[in-house]
């Protein structure tokens, strides 16, 4: 007589297993969470024949459950609206503990959550709560409500429900990860393009007169994808040339904004002011106007008279440019009033140093980047190592800038780039 109520128990056993690999499957083929999570509460409703189902995951800033997911009648009222405390309602003892629980009867359980069922018009009779463990701990908290037959879930419910959310919390963390993924990969692309556009407002040819009077040559190379150091190369009128340097405080995307609008800036002021000086005042007003979160720019400006080879420095608050002897291949820093940068005080003093330059001389304009490059000892490649690699013959700035720069970098051994690196520079024939 016993034998069709086994057999019964049987085939259901069967389709219980069934339902785990059909969860297995549905796991496979996507890796979008909430897709991924409606999928699988569907199928949990179907084999634990319950009226609504819900998974709460953990915030781990507030440390409160959020109702993430919920199928039934009232899912409407309750997904992203209900929050628990860990601890609190049969979820957040669940969340506290890590165990599954059966509660048969809530209106004889003290740690039922009323306040849901009175929000939303639901009676729950029984519920089947199970948390959602992953190797990092507790991210969660899935149940089923109310079985459709009207009798209490039993310990079978909870084996198979225990089963399926063990596969659920894994799904969520491989959907997550994926996530993380996709984020870094839509980020990386972001920031390549970022780096593109914002190298573009760096000169990409580079001026030089007609009888070789002059060259010029100028590299960057940001720390990230986009940084803050700037160069630039204005070309005022027939005889005169800017050479625009700076640094930007801080890194990053808000370093970079800041030096693109900055550069635009300059372009424009070097056309309407009259000289270097005034250039760089009128963009100090206007930094002022605009401050936002103490930003500044160290900034230097070399304007050069392209008939006679007369240099004028006008420096806010940047480090001096090397200037390099042709012939006896010595060399001596620029260090004119540098004063402080700009975007700081609104009463800012610059002073104009001039020098003439002679045939075959060398300036060469450069931001700390490249003196604060480190070696496996944690030296830096200073200012002295710098002058002396510079005190050299040089055909041309091109060949100058480049050796510098792979000197620097070779000198860090490996090492990642700890600032952006920026050098300019200018050659006198």
């Amino acid at each position: 007589m016993q034998l069709p109520h086994e057999v019964e128990i049987l085939k259901q056993r069967v389709a219980d297993l069934t339902s785990l690999i059909d969860v297995s499957a549905i796991i496979s083929t996507t890796l979008e969470l909430d897709e991924l999570i409606n999928l699988v509460m569907q199928k949990a409703m179907t084999v634990m024949r319950a009226e609504a189902s819900s998974i709460m995951l953990l915030n781990e800033n507030s440390n409160r459950l959020e109702c993430r997911f919920a199928l039934g009648s009232v899912k409407e009222k309750v997904r992203n609206k209900i929050e628990l405390k860990v601890g609190q309602g049969i979820a957040g003892w669940v969340a506290e503990t890590g165990e599954p629980l059966i509660v048969r009867d809530v209106s004889k359980d003290h740690r039922f959550y009323q306040a849901v069922d009175r929000e939303t018009g639901f009676i729950t009779r029984s519920i089947l709560a199970a948390p959602l463990k992953t190797t990092s701990g507790i991210i969660g908290v899935a149940e089923v409500i109310n079985r459709l037959d009207g009798k209490p879930f039993d310990n079978h419910n909870l084996e198979i429900f225990s089963t399926f959310c063990r596969q659920v919390a894994l799904a969520i963390e491989n959907a997550k990860a994926h996530q993380y993924i996709l984020e870094q990969q839509r980020l990386k692309q972001q920031l390549d393009s970022a780096h593109i556009i914002q190298q573009s407002f760096m000169p990409q040819t580079f001026p030089q007169s007609k009888e070789s009077g002059f060259q010029v040559y100028g590299k960057n190379i940001p720390a990230t994808s986009v940084g803050g150091d700037l160069f630039d190369c204005l070309e005022q009128n027939a005889n005169h040339l800017g050479l625009i340097i700076g640094d930007v405080s801080g890194k990053g995307i808000p370093a970079a904004i800041f030096m693109a609008r900055l550069v635009s800036d300059l372009r424009y002021y070097s056309q309407l002011k009259k000289d270097a000086t005034e250039t760089l005042m009128a963009i100090n007003t206007l930094l002022m106007e605009r401050s936002r979160r103490g930003m500044f720019v160290t900034l230097q400006y070399l304007a050069l008279d392209t008939d006679s080879g007369k240099l004028s420095i006008v420096n806010g608050g940047h480090m001096p440019p090397l200037w390099i002897h042709n012939g006896t291949f010595k060399s001596e820093w620029l260090r004119c009033d540098s004063g402080i940068p700009l975007g700081i005080l609104p009463d800012l003093s610059l002073s104009k140093h001039e020098i003439q330059l002679q045939a075959g001389d060398c300036v060469v304009m450069f931001t700390d980047g490249i003196i604060e490059a480190r070696n496996s000892k944690g030296e830096f490649f200073s200012l002295d190592r710098l002058q002396h690699f510079l005190e050299n013959e040089w055909a041309s700035p091109e060949d100058l800038v480049k050796a510098l720069i792979g000197q620097a970098l070779s000198f860090s051994q490996g090492r990642p780039q700890h600032d952006d690196i920026t050098v300019l520079a200018l050659k006198w024939h």
